[in-house]
């Protein structure tokens, strides 16, 4: 990508901000599911932020993305520049769903500090100088940035962990805790679970790896937790392939929890993830009033 990006500069006679999917390339950024945009259906041409029409001119190579918010940009590699990370999410915000869009808040937020482009703290900075330039003038993708940070987590590792842990709040059952850490008493290894439900030491792990050589490590690591007494529920890119798929996941935690509470615990119909976002649910999972 920076090389393209150095390459287009090269053709203009003032350096570009590229922004948007070339934005998110040149800084390292795990790639959202796209609705629509340039960089979809075969349109991979550099992106470049413009305030106006009048600062747009069209040429071969160069996609211009025309965006009335607050243009914050960062240099890379000493060559280019492009968009910040804060700026890129609110722009990519009109060609992604509401759930894409919270995974790629948390995909700029990673646990891995060479990962980690921003934080909950830079987002709400940001959108709160936006803020004041939505009073004078509609901003694309400001509405829905506000309400996904309700959702959006510091510190994951992946995507599909983002997409799991949306999808048990969307049935009901909370949000689980990510990354959290687990100090064995005895030796004081550290171990982080993807997600979980602590109260009950239910740990929800998301496995997309399947390499022979962490084979080993990963029957140590259970065992680790199985000697603490957590209970892991392991899960898979099939079980989230469908609605149908995703149903029965939850199913699946609802029973665990069930078990450690000794009782039935029910899910409900999911929740689209914009109400999740509106706020239209309960304060906390139903199940911890039984705690």
């Amino acid at each position: 990508m920076l090389r393209r990006c150095v390459e287009a500069q090269s053709k203009l006679r003032f350096p570009p901000v590229f922004c948007r999917m070339t934005a998110l390339g040149l800084l390292e950024v795990e790639l959202p599911r796209l609705m629509r945009c340039s960089g979809s259906d075969g349109d991979m041409r550099p992106e470049r932020v413009v305030a106006g029409q009048n600062a747009h001119h069209a040429l071969a190579g160069i996609h211009d993305v025309q965006w009335s918010g607050l243009i914050q940009t960062q240099v890379v590699a000493d060559a280019v520049c492009c968009t910040t990370a804060e700026c890129t999410w609110v722009m990519m915000a009109p060609v992604l769903s509401m759930l894409e869009l919270v995974v790629l808040g948390d995909s700029m937020m990673r646990r891995d500090a060479a990962l980690k482009r921003t934080s909950i703290a830079g987002f709400e900075q940001y959108l709160d100088q936006l803020r004041e330039r939505c009073k004078r003038t509609k901003v694309k993708g400001f509405r829905a940035c506000c309400k996904a940070l309700k959702l959006i987590r510091e510190n994951t590792d992946s995507s599909m962990e983002s997409r799991v842990r949306v999808t048990l709040d969307q049935y009901g059952l909370g949000v689980p805790n990510v990354n959290h850490p687990v100090v064995h008493p005895i030796t004081g290894r550290m171990l982080y679970l993807d997600m979980a439900y602590p109260e009950l030491k239910i740990a929800v792990e998301y496995d997309g790896r399947f390499h022979a050589d962490q084979w080993e490590a990963d029957v140590e690591r259970r065992r680790i937790l199985d000697e603490l007494g957590w209970d892991v529920i392991q899960v898979t890119a099939a079980d989230m392939r469908t609605e149908g798929d995703r149903h029965a996941l939850a199913m699946r935690v609802a029973q665990h929890i069930g078990i450690r509470l000794g009782r039935k615990v029910r899910v409900r119909a999911p929740l689209a993830v914009e109400q999740l976002a509106d706020g239209r649910r309960a304060p906390e999972a139903a199940w911890k009033r039984w705690l």
